[in-house]
């Protein structure tokens, strides 16, 4: 039903007013002006550093096929090649020649691609080697040389990167005369390239991964291809695709940007809305006096309230104040609502929890209090430097006695018992507790096994004082119990599962040699 002086319509009104407001002004900053703009200058600059890249490969490329080209060109070579200056290996193809121009392997082919001469640094162990074919001391060239073999028939004189056995750089140049187009073969150079590729670009050192995958067919010949991902909000992954010296597949060249420019593009944004929010202030300041006289007083006043109850959910606290109690809107009802459904709870937690602490039937503990409370007694006691007792105690014949007389009588006996330990153990200390249908165990602390086997035999003797017939048992007339006694020492301490299985080994070689006795498991 509504209340004639509704919290509801105004809260609503003036929360909706300011949200738009809010809202609005940074929705529109943020996604129309600020980070499209941002995105679009971190493009840009990624493009210009994939430029920046491209130089610097082709800068290599271009090297590398300068250096082929007047290996290429020379007379000496083409000599070689005629068979006018045999010793043009020895004298001319030397480990300082590699050094001073930055290649690692040279391959001479002939006319029908069959290789006449390979040289290199082996780059499993750095060694030179020269030799007219790929065997020996050059076995390590010929995977190599095979790929360079099958490649070509189809190359030409730009340099490109090779993927297989590994990345490696390829410059390719006929060797022939500058006046005539006949070749007396062709000369290869290569770099070997490592996975993580150190690229300098815009005077600063890059890292390029390469990796290789299937020819795509929007790169055109001697392009390049450039994508742009946004892999994290911390970098943009920015990767080169060309085509490779290995037929039907190109070369992948991946680095990661930083992306500094749109962190700081995003910290001047808050700077700005640092100062949106401070126009904002004085609405907030506006809407925040109203708030307080109509809603904020009241709700800080329950929220104190709710705050010292759970600090101290046992002390008697006073009521929430009369003048919010006595408003007759939403917040009056709620406040003593709230005094009314506080109060109830606690009755019912209290009496959940004695319930979750005591056997129904008996009233004593059960087994969840004696597997909480068990290691506190033995840790205390111990400490004092004093044993603890346990007496496991079974109905003897019980189930004889539940056929012959019905349930209601058994859960008679059982409360008969119960009565019974609660009259003989009245110490604070003791905890006495039913664990099962008929079993009971009693908690002594300060008991050794003397006393212990005493009481136990006590409680034997007493239980068959009450009298109570049991016609169909073998053992007595009178209902009868069997006790089974452990001790835990500071000497030989044990936990209390243990100790509880220790008394249950006795109570069961009782029950297995006879029934109304007191049996005692060994100590240590």
């Amino acid at each position: 039903m509504p209340y004639p002086n509704s919290l509801r319509s105004r809260f609503i009104i003036t929360l909706s007013i300011m949200l738009v407001l809010v809202m609005g002004i940074l929705v529109f900053i943020l996604h129309q002006l600020m980070i499209p703009n941002l995105i679009s200058e971190e493009r840009q600059s990624a493009h210009v550093y994939a430029n920046a890249l491209q130089k610097g490969i082709d800068q290599n490329a271009r090297a590398l096929g300068d250096m082929a080209y007047q290996w290429a060109s020379w007379i000496s070579t083409r000599e070689f090649m005629e068979g006018r200056l045999p010793d043009f290996p020895q004298t001319h193809i030397t480990p300082a020649v590699f050094s001073d121009h930055d290649a690692d392997m040279m391959v001479i082919t002939n006319i029908n691609d069959g290789v006449v001469w390979v040289a290199g640094r082996n780059p499993s162990n750095g060694r030179f080697t020269s030799c007219a074919t790929p065997e020996g001391p050059c076995q390590w060239t010929i995977e190599q040389v095979r790929q360079i073999q099958r490649q070509l028939p189809m190359a030409d004189t730009i340099p490109r990167i090779g993927i297989t056995p590994g990345f490696a750089l390829l410059s390719t140049w006929p060797i022939a005369r500058q006046d005539t187009p006949v070749q007396s073969g062709k000369l290869t150079l290569v770099r070997f390239l490592p996975g993580q590729w150190q690229l300098d670009a815009e005077n600063s050192a890059s890292t390029l991964t390469l990796s290789a995958t299937r020819q795509s067919t929007d790169i055109v010949n001697g392009e390049t291809r450039v994508d742009i991902d946004s892999t994290s909000d911390d970098s943009l992954r920015l990767t080169l695709a060309r085509d490779s010296a290995t037929p039907g597949y190109q070369v992948l060249m991946t680095t990661r940007l930083d992306r500094q420019g749109l962190r700081n593009g995003i910290e001047r944004f808050n700077l700005t809305m640092l100062g949106a929010m401070g126009l904002l202030l004085g609405l907030m300041m506006l809407m925040l006096w109203i708030f307080r006289a109509i809603v904020l007083r009241p709700i800080a006043e329950l929220s104190r309230y709710a705050v010292a109850l759970r600090q101290s959910p046992g002390e008697h606290l006073e009521s929430p104040p009369p003048w919010l109690q006595a408003r007759g809107d939403e917040l009056g009802i709620m406040a003593r609502e709230f005094q009314t459904l506080i109060r109830e709870l606690n009755d019912r937690n209290a009496h959940l929890k004695a319930l979750t602490n005591r056997d129904a039937l008996t009233g004593l503990g059960n087994r969840r209090l004696l597997d909480r409370q068990l290691p506190r007694i033995l840790s205390l006691t111990h400490r004092l430097d004093r044993p603890v007792a346990l007496i496991m105690i079974d109905v003897d014949h019980f189930k004889l006695y539940n056929d012959f007389y019905g349930h209601p009588e058994g859960d008679q006996c059982l409360k008969t018992i119960a009565e019974t330990l609660s009259d003989i153990f009245q110490r604070e200390s003791d905890l006495v507790a039913r664990i099962g249908g008929e079993e009971f165990v009693i908690v002594l602390p300060d008991f050794d096994l003397d006393r212990a086997m005493d009481i136990a035999r006590g409680v034997c003797t007493a239980m068959e004082a009450q009298c109570l017939p049991h016609e169909p048992s073998p053992t007595h007339k009178y209902v009868t119990i069997s006790a089974g006694v452990a001790i835990s020492s500071p000497e030989h301490p044990l936990a209390g599962e243990a100790l509880i299985k220790r008394a249950d080994e006795a109570l069961y070689q009782v029950k297995k040699s006879s029934r109304n006795a007191v049996g005692c498991a060994s100590p240590g």
